[in-house]
This record gives C-alpha cells, sequence and structure tokens, in this order.
C-alpha cells in the first residue's frame, strides 16, 4: 500500500451530474435533447442516491507503479512503519474469507507479477477500480480508465479480471487476455465449489 497510488474522483453528487443516466433521447421543449446533455437542460440531481452517500468519491482507483518510479519520503516510511507494527501486534482478519485461499491467491499473484515484470521492466498493476453502485452504467467507467492511462503515461499496465462478463470492457481499451488461471482449495459452504477463477490481462506501450 506504501508504494501504492490511489485516484479518486469528485463526490457522487457531482459526478451524477457530470454523467448523466443513459436514458432514451429526452423531450424538452419540442426539441429532442441526447441524454448526454439532458442534465444541463434539465438541471436535475438523482434522487435516488441516499443523503449519506453524496459526498463519497464517485470513482476509486489503486495503482502500482513500476519498481522504484515513487521514492521514498518520511511519511512513507513512518507509514510502512506503522502498518509492520500493527501487522506485528494486531494483525486483521477477515472472517469471511479463507486464510488457505487467501494465501494460495497471493502467492499466485505474486509469482506472476514478478514473471510479467521481467518481460515488462515498466510495468504497471491495476489492483482496484471501483465505480459507487449509484453511478454505474453511466460511462463514468470509461472515463476512469483513460484517466487511468494517462497515469501510466504509454507503459505497460495489467490487471486481474476476476469476473468473465469485464473482459469485454477491458479488451475496448487495449487489454489482452495471457493467462486464466483457477485455484481450487476446500470450499467453505456446502454450495460452493472451492474454485477462484480470474483472467490476467495486459496492456502493452502504446507504440507496441
Amino acid at each position: 500500500m506504501t508504494e501504492g497510488i490511489v485516484l479518486q474522483s469528485a463526490g457522487v453528487s457531482q459526478m451524477a451530474r457530470e454523467y448523466p443516466r443513459r436514458n432514451n433521447t429526452i423531450e424538452c421543449s419540442g426539441a429532442a435533447v441526447v441524454p448526454e446533455k439532458a442534465a444541463q437542460v434539465l438541471n436535475s440531481e438523482d434522487t435516488d442516491i441516499p443523503l449519506n452517500q453524496k459526498h463519497d468519491s464517485g470513482a476509486v482507483v489503486f495503482l502500482f507503479p513500476p519498481n522504484g518510479h515513487l521514492p521514498w519520503s518520511l511519511s512513507t516510511t513512518w507509514l510502512a512503519c506503522k502498518m509492520w507494527i500493527l501487522e506485528m501486534f494486531k494483525p486483521v482478519k477477515d472472517n469471511s474469507c479463507k486464510d488457505e485461499r487467501v494465501d494460495k491467491l497471493m502467492a499466485r499473484h505474486t509469482s506472476g507479477k514478478k514473471a510479467l515484470q521481467a518481460r515488462y521492466p515498466k510495468l504497471w498493476y491495476l489492483e482496484v477500480i471501483a465505480v459507487h453502485p449509484s453511478l454505474q452504467s453511466r460511462g463514468l467507467g470509461g472515463a476512469v480508465m483513460r484517466a487511468i492511462l494517462e497515469q501510466v503515461a504509454g507503459n505497460p499496465i495489467f490487471l486481474e479480471c476476476t469476473r468473465q462478463e469485464n473482459i469485454g470492457f477491458y479488451e475496448g481499451f487495449g487489454f489482452k487476455t495471457i493467462e486464466e488461471v483457477e485455484l481450487t482449495d476446500n470450499p467453505a459452504h456446502a454450495n460452493e465449489d472451492g474454485k477462484l477463477k480470474y483472467w490476467v490481462m495486459v496492456r502493452e506501450t502504446d507504440s507496441t
């Protein structure tokens, strides 16, 4: 975490105005208004966004730059020390996760990342891209991805897609699936098969 970069958008209310719902064409004073302009013409706000969520970030991204990209500072060193101390004396446990599965996942992620770093020396890793539930299906995800690609400045970047239906979204931005990974352990519940599948996707440099 101390070596990562967090990108945050404006709050939910502001992003809802900038990315209105993709409804059908709206009639306003006899003239057709395309959805992207509808919010500006009608000047309306989404009424289904809970009041306690209006100031939440509309989208959040967690990126890991190439090794050595970010210089260590006093603040990051102090944060690393605090996290190490907390992990030693007060580790956080997620009761909903199985330690065996997490260990397998992290081991596979680490080995895969090292192999990719050997192939792409300036490799970025996109760990998290999250759009607030009330803002999904508005085109905000595409805008966030474009901001990510601007941040990495044409260098290679990879991610681990855990939902097969999202593969097409990433492919639209130049990512290609290079590996399908399936991990298996003892299921936590009787109705589970214990399988975890994800797809490793890489977007190479803009010049390739």
